[in-house]
């Protein structure tokens, strides 16, 4: 049977991070290692308790506390893999929430890929999470139904603008390819009816992987704190190796905690620049991404106002990000490689600084 690792970043949640554990702990199939890279400045304070309880839940799991060489999800993330042993790793976030079974369906469909054609599979998303089991309750319970009322009513309107956005914007909604499409693979016929589909990327929170692919791959280590596009990056360069899949039967809730997030205005700046630095780094015909990133930007400002709107952020933050990124964008492009590098790190760390003395009306 193939093994696997959990590999978790974490910085200042030790609350959600304590439940994302739990739920490894009461998987069906649980994992070989844990290994969690905690960039928060009391991590020496933490790690005694933490290792006690987590042993506690499940002493058969090599549970790792290691502490972050850098606050950077991505950084972290490079940190945690190079401990990781087995053979397929679940990189998931601290707020990432695994229902009972889902490593164990996950490893089922590694385990019928014989010819590993499936170089990653991600598991389903779901809304609400999994309680944690007690001896008398069920492994697999199913979730509630959410209340019929106007705030259920104002998310699924919500939703579905949301939607018909990503349809008008197309393809390249979240990303653009460095090669300008994503690749195409043959898929096994044999797994056809098991409900998996193929996807072009992953959601950074729930990505699972053969670990052999990262003897040639790592997550971009020149991004910092939230490294917005890390997962992009490694996914579209990963499905260069093989497919990359969905398995909407095993589940997962990401509940995406608030706590030690940035404002929305530079987690937007950060989504479009980060993407351009990857293009200046890798794209082969740059000219091509500016043309395709500003048409893609214009896009986004009117579904990023009407995002604002919905959400009754009167400030616009995610407008004034875009605005940000089609003024600054283009001065990525005059840099080399080797100048664009220095720079970007600097640049970070002043829109991170700035970041602080934000309202806390752009952080909702």
């Amino acid at each position: 049977m193939l093994t696997w690792s959990a590999v978790i970043p974490t910085y200042n949640r030790e609350p959600i991070l304590l439940q994302c554990l739990r739920l490894l702990a009461q998987q069906t199939q649980p994992p070989k290692e844990v290994i969690i890279i905690d960039a928060s400045p009391n991590w020496q304070q933490l790690h005694p308790n933490l290792i006690h309880t987590c042993t506690q839940l499940n002493p058969h799991i090599n549970w790792q506390h290691h502490p972050a060489q850098q606050l950077s999800s991505a950084t972290q993330r490079n940190q945690g893999i190079a401990k990781a042993t087995a053979d397929i790793l679940f990189l998931i976030d601290d707020d990432t929430f695994l229902y009972p079974d889902c490593a164990q369906q996950i490893m089922a469909i590694y385990e019928l890929d014989t010819q590993q054609q499936f170089i990653g599979i991600m598991p389903g998303l779901v809304p609400l999470p999994p309680p944690l089991s007690t001896p008398n309750s069920p492994h697999s319970p199913t979730p509630p139904k959410p209340s019929k009322n106007w705030q259920s009513h104002w998310k699924t309107l919500h939703t579905r603008a949301r939607s018909y956005a990503k349809r008008w914007i197309g393809d390249h909604a979240i990303f653009i390819p460095y090669h300008f499409e994503f690749p195409r693979h043959p898929f096994p016929p044999h797994l056809r009816e098991k409900g998996i589909h193929p996807v072009p990327l992953f959601h950074g929170a729930r990505m699972t992987f053969r670990r052999k692919i990262f003897q040639h791959l790592q997550f971009e280590d020149l991004f910092i704190r939230y490294a917005v596009n890390e997962d992009n990056d490694l996914c579209y360069r990963a499905s260069q190796l093989g497919l990359l899949v969905q398995f909407p039967q095993a589940q997962v809730c990401h509940i995406q905690a608030g706590t030690a997030r940035l404002s929305r205005f530079t987690a937007t700046v950060l989504w479009g620049l980060n993407q351009a630095v990857l293009h200046r780094l890798h794209s082969p015909d740059p000219p091509r991404f500016q043309h395709l990133f500003r048409k893609l930007l214009w896009k986004r400002l009117l579904t990023q106002t009407l995002k604002d709107l919905l959400d009754r952020r009167w400030s616009l933050p995610s407008t004034r990000g875009i605005l940000f990124i089609l003024r600054h964008f283009p001065h990525i492009f005059n840099k080399t490689p080797e100048t664009l590098r220095p720079w970007y790190l600097q640049f970070q760390h002043q829109l991170l600084e700035q970041d602080r003395h934000l309202p806390a009306r752009d952080r909702n």
